[in-house]
């Protein structure tokens, strides 16, 4: 079979004795690891309709995205390759490429060939067109970091109906610029009473979105839905009817040590680092206890109003009787600091807590699953959504895919050689170039080596269950580790020639750690290379 018969676009294989079960891509924009990766007996984090799916299925404690920035991870997760695309459109470089080429193949365009129903609501950020082309014209993606809850004239028609306007904020968090303290970025806020009546859960973005998605459960099936929230991406738009779970969480809620760290420090690090902290420290403007504070609860506060109202689509799938036969998948496109080392958002970097996400499957009820409510520790990407629903679907391609089913690391494979956890990223709110991977040290312990290309401090991180030790890159008794590290990293990447523009000037800088290999770098063409 053909994505196109006519043009021979896209040709696949499909097994006919397959059934053609329902699926349902849930994807929210930034997690941090302690929302996700918690330990029920201490979290603070309410999230009993996301917990329940964890009961139903398999949770990956080690999943990563390839990029911890929006726009490269979504293209690398719908594609199942590592992504060309390096940048979010509105912070790339002229040249840069911030959209899907026209020849790229997004995995439910196979489901859609064989008879899906496909739709979507909520965040691109890949480019409308592509979005479009997938999920039918009457799609509404937007193709941007920031909530369109300004400008989106169906969501104010959702407010009309309810008889509220766009919403301005009662209560608003701001950083603070370090240079003449004057305001900084704006983080959003609690969204303010209109004539006198409180602005409901039922009324926020995340609320029209849910409500979109079940409108287009009323189609026939077999369906595949994907459901992208902007949250809780800040800036945050908490409406009322959260006002005793805040308190709750103030009364609990408390700095991270490293930010502690920090301030008794005057914000300069204790150790060395690669400069590009400093900078997104600058930017964010963390200079307050209060700020960061505000920023913590009202992130927290976001997710669990999305779990809230992911408990309504589920009901309704539930009242439908289409729960049990679908398999719903939820996920982050990339991590969060959350104030951890003076740090919100994601950047150009690859910290451990910007490159982790979260990722579950829930199969449908009948599925052969060895153990529900199974956390899988093996280390396991984004990429390897794409190849998981294909092979469900009996879907085979000779279209490269970079990923792995999940179903095999959910019942301990070991993940083929071929088929590296890498992540990168170029530029975000200043240029970064770096590149990183997660290995296993000859200590038996997991590590994420990071190289940074404009930078003289690389990053070694060993890797937690719950969280991830600091940087250890010039502890001296982590001197094997680090070159493991450098090794493996070199590797994976001249195995491949789309990783060529990293592992050159890796073998460069770190010559005395590698095996021998050819001295001439200028890649002339020879008599055997033509």
């Amino acid at each position: 079979m053909y994505l196109e018969g006519k043009t021979g676009r896209g040709p696949f294989l499909r097994d006919g004795e397959k059934s053609k079960p329902n699926f349902l891509v849930i994807s929210v924009d930034m997690v941090p690891p302690e929302f996700a990766f918690k330990d029920r007996a201490t979290t603070t984090v309410h999230t009993p309709n996301i917990d329940a799916l964890r009961r139903q299925g398999v949770f990956f404690r080690n999943a990563f995205a390839t990029s911890p920035l929006c726009s490269p991870s979504r293209a690398s997760y719908l594609t199942g390759r590592y992504s060309y695309i390096t940048s979010n459109a509105e912070r790339g470089h002229d040249g840069h490429v911030f959209h899907l080429r026209d020849h790229d193949v997004l995995f439910p365009e196979y489901l859609k060939r064989i008879g899906y129903h496909t739709r979507h609501a909520g965040k691109c950020h890949v480019g409308a067109r592509r979005f479009l082309e997938l999920f039918g014209e009457n799609d509404a993606p937007w193709d941007r970091w920031s909530p369109p809850w300004y400008d989106d004239e169906q969501y104010i028609g959702f407010l009309k109906n309810q008889g509220l306007e766009p919403f301005e904020f009662e209560r608003s968090i701001y950083g603070r610029q370090r240079k003449g303290g004057e305001r900084g970025n704006s983080y959003g806020g609690w969204i303010a009473a209109q004539r006198g009546r409180p602005f409901p859960k039922q009324a926020t973005y995340s609320a029209f979105l849910v409500d979109r998605a079940i409108s287009f459960l009323q189609t026939e099936i077999p369906f595949y839905l994907q459901l992208d929230f902007f949250a809780p991406h800040q800036p945050f738009a908490i409406p009322s009817g959260m006002e005793q779970r805040e308190a709750e969480l103030r009364g609990a809620m408390k700095l991270p040590d490293s930010y502690q760290e920090l301030v008794k420090n005057d914000f300069r690090s204790p150790r060395r680092e690669p400069r590009v902290y400093r900078l997104y420290r600058k930017n964010w403007g963390l200079l307050e206890e209060q700020t960061v504070l505000d920023y913590r609860v009202a992130n927290q506060l976001q997710y669990e109003l999305i779990d809230e109202l992911l408990g309504k689509l589920f009901s309704h799938l539930q009242d439908r009787g289409l729960y049990d036969s679908t398999w719903i998948a939820v996920l982050a496109d990339h991590g969060e600091m959350n104030g951890e080392l003076a740090l919100i958002d994601k950047g150009a970097f690859l910290h451990p807590r910007v490159v982790r996400a979260p990722l579950l499957l829930k199969p449908p009820k009948d599925f052969p699953l060895a153990q529900r409510g199974q956390e899988v520790d093996g280390v396991c990407s984004l990429l390897d959504l794409a190849p998981t629903i294909l092979k469900i679907s009996g879907i085979e391609t000779p279209e490269r895919l970079d990923g792995w089913s999940l179903l095999n690391t959910a019942a301990g494979k070991t993940r083929p050689a071929e088929k590296p956890v890498i992540f990168e990223v170029w530029n975000h709110v200043v240029p970064n170039p770096c590149v990183g991977t997660v290995f296993s040290g000859s200590d038996g312990k997991r590590y994420s080596f990071v190289y940074n290309a404009a930078d003289d401090q690389d990053e070694l991180y060993r890797l937690g269950t719950e969280a991830d030790g600091p940087n250890c890159i010039d502890d001296p008794d982590m001197e094997q580790i680090r070159v493991e590290g450098i090794r493996v990293l070199t590797a994976r990447m001249e195995a491949d020639p789309r990783w060529f523009v990293y592992s050159q000037y890796l073998r460069l800088e770190h010559s005395e750690h590698l095996p021998p290999g050819s001295g001439d770098r200028q890649l002339f063409v020879g008599k055997n290379d033509r």
